[in-house]
C-alpha cells in the first residue's frame, strides 16, 4: 500500500482493485507548474504512459477563476467548449429561443451559441472577445 504516500518516479506499484484484478501504475516524470498552477504527470499505466494534468496546492495562482453557469438555470448561457467567444448581442436587447446571441471559435471550428430561454440580456459575463473554458457564463437572460 505504498501508493497512498505518493509515488516515487520510476518505481512502479500494484494495485489490487478486487481479487484477481490489479493494475501496474508507475510514476515517470513531474512537469513544471503552467500560469493556473497545474503541473502535468507522465505517469504508466499497465505499461502504457498517459499524460495526467493536476492541481499544485502548494503554488498560490493569482489568475481570477472564470463564473461558471447554472446548469439549472435556462438563462444562464455558458459556454459549450473551451475556445474564443464573441458576443452579438448587449445588455437590454430583447432575444428569442434559438436566437444567435454569440460565436466560439477553437481550433478553425466555430459554433453558435443562442438563447435557450426568451426574454431580455440582463447581464454580460464576458467582454466583447473573450477566451473561455467550458462551462464559463457568457451571459445572463431574464424571462419576461
Amino acid at each position: 500500500m505504498d501508493y497512498l504516500y505518493g509515488l516515487v518516479p520510476g518505481v512502479e506499484h500494484v494495485v489490487s482493485l478486487s481479487k484477481g484484478v490489479q493494475i501496474y501504475v508507475g510514476l515517470e516524470a513531474i512537469g513544471s507548474p503552467d500560469a493556473k498552477g497545474y503541473r502535468t504527470l507522465m505517469a504508466t499505466l499497465n505499461g502504457q504512459l498517459r499524460p495526467i494534468n493536476v492541481r499544485d496546492r502548494k503554488i498560490t495562482v493569482n489568475t481570477v477563476q472564470a463564473e461558471k453557469a447554472d446548469t439549472n438555470n435556462l438563462g444562464h448561457v455558458a459556454a459549450p467548449f473551451a475556445g474564443v467567444v464573441t458576443l452579438q448581442t448587449v445588455e437590454g436587447t430583447h432575444v428569442e429561443v434559438g436566437q444567435p446571441v454569440a460565436t466560439i471559435e477553437a481550433m478553425k471550428m466555430e459554433a453558435t451559441i443562442t438563447a435557450s430561454v426568451a426574454g431580455v440580456v440582463r447581464r454580460l459575463a464576458v467582454s466583447k472577445t473573450q477566451a473561455v473554458d467550458a462551462g464559463d457564463l457568457i451571459l445572463v437572460v431574464e424571462t419576461e
